[in-house]
């Protein structure tokens, strides 16, 4: 079983093509304004022949890069006429170490989306919460796409800077199927 995996709700966006949960190719991209121009291009650049799902980062991040991957996940979706799954972007930012860990992302409302959980041979999270920096729970290793957004307002606290894992989504994507919600600028 093959899947398209995309992840576009910050500046640090990926696609992968998984197998049976393994990755078998992966491309890291820039976000911000151009992902909406290249997105596309790069996803059949990517693909060698069909694919049996798609699953897309539902957010919470970039209200445009989360629009924009989870645009064309359903427009292909629909055109291939396959499943349309979606997963929480902060999934993605996991630190690689095991343990206890919080992903913190800057909510540019004054706020942070946060997800706790544990990572050890599989991933247990608990819900992404939006919280004020005053009631983030910072459990075990802290980590973020951004850390120097999240240090202006949590000064003298070490936080690891981490990228979209492919094979942690991989393993995601195959293992965990819900439904596409979108949760963009909201409580997630």
């Amino acid at each position: 079983m093959k899947a398209l995996i995309f992840e576009t709700s910050t500046e640090k966006s990926c696609l992968i093509l998984a197998e049976n949960g393994s990755v078998r190719k992966k491309k890291f991209l820039s976000g911000g304004p151009e992902l909406s121009k290249t997105l596309a291009r790069e996803v059949d650049t990517l693909l060698d022949g069909p694919v049996d799902f798609i699953s897309v980062g539902q957010g919470p991040g970039s209200y445009t890069g989360t629009r924009v991957g989870a645009a064309l996940a359903q427009g292909l979706s629909f055109g291939w006429q396959i499943p349309l799954y979606g997963f929480c972007s902060l999934i993605a930012f996991a630190p690689p170490a095991p343990g206890p860990f919080t992903v913190l992302v800057d909510a540019r409302m004054g706020g942070f989306y946060i997800l706790t959980g544990e990572r050890s041979s599989s991933l247990a999270i608990h819900p992404p919460k939006l919280v004020q920096p005053s009631e983030a729970p910072l459990i075990g290793t802290l980590a973020s796409p951004h850390p120097a957004q999240i240090a202006r307002r949590l000064p003298s606290i070490p936080i690891l800077e981490t990228s979209p894992c492919p094979d942690l989504l991989a393993a995601w994507a195959f293992a965990n199927q819900s439904p596409l919600t979108l949760s963009y600028l909201s409580n997630p």
